[in-house]
């Protein structure tokens, strides 16, 4: 398999990815806010509250926050602080320093990986459950592995992107940011 035909099939299953997280997403923030508006309404207008609504809102949450992730690092849209940027002028420079940022990510989202792995492994060997609605507690932690496998997948994607930019950038001044 060549380099171009393995670029193209990543890009079909990260259009794909996209969609299906995209939609999971949508509707996993419309759910949260339904359930919590629910809760509200329930608890503070009726006086009765709903038993276990607020485990349900919490599984909800940390999936949504591990897709958001997902996201974040995909499109390199994180929150970062980019002073070291202002030093260098040159595209390859700054692909460069890119590439280097990316690489110190992708070890941190290895350990990442790692960790959460073992979590979710050791919780699925036990079988431990939550308190309230006693669902297997693997279905809210498990969304950390989740994340973490692609978290890594688009960190290493990253890398090969900025590395590219910094064999192919000109060596002159470049212009914005990448």
């Amino acid at each position: 398999m060549t380099w171009g035909r393995f670029k193209e099939i990543c890009g079909y299953v990260d259009c794909a990815l996209d969609k299906v997280l995209s939609v999971f997403i949508i509707l996993g923030g419309a759910l949260l806010t339904l359930t919590v508006v629910m809760q509200v309404f329930l608890r503070y207008v009726l006086k009765a509250p709903l038993f276990g609504i607020e485990e349900f809102s919490r599984l909800i949450g940390v999936w949504v926050y591990f897709l958001g992730a997902i996201f974040g690092t995909r499109f390199d849209s994180h929150v970062q602080g980019d002073v070291a940027a202002r030093f260098f002028k040159t595209a390859r420079s700054r692909a460069t320093l890119s590439t280097i940022t990316w690489i110190f990510s992708l070890v941190l989202c290895v350990l990442f990986l790692y960790h959460s792995g073992a979590y979710s492994l050791w919780l699925y060997e036990t079988g431990e459950k939550t308190t309230g609605l006693w669902w297997p507690r693997i279905t809210s932690v498990g969304s950390m592995f989740f994340g973490a496998i692609f978290m890594t997948l688009y960190s290493t994607a990253n890398i090969v992107k900025y590395v590219e930019q910094a064999i192919t950038a000109p060596n002159g001044a470049g212009g914005g940011r990448l």
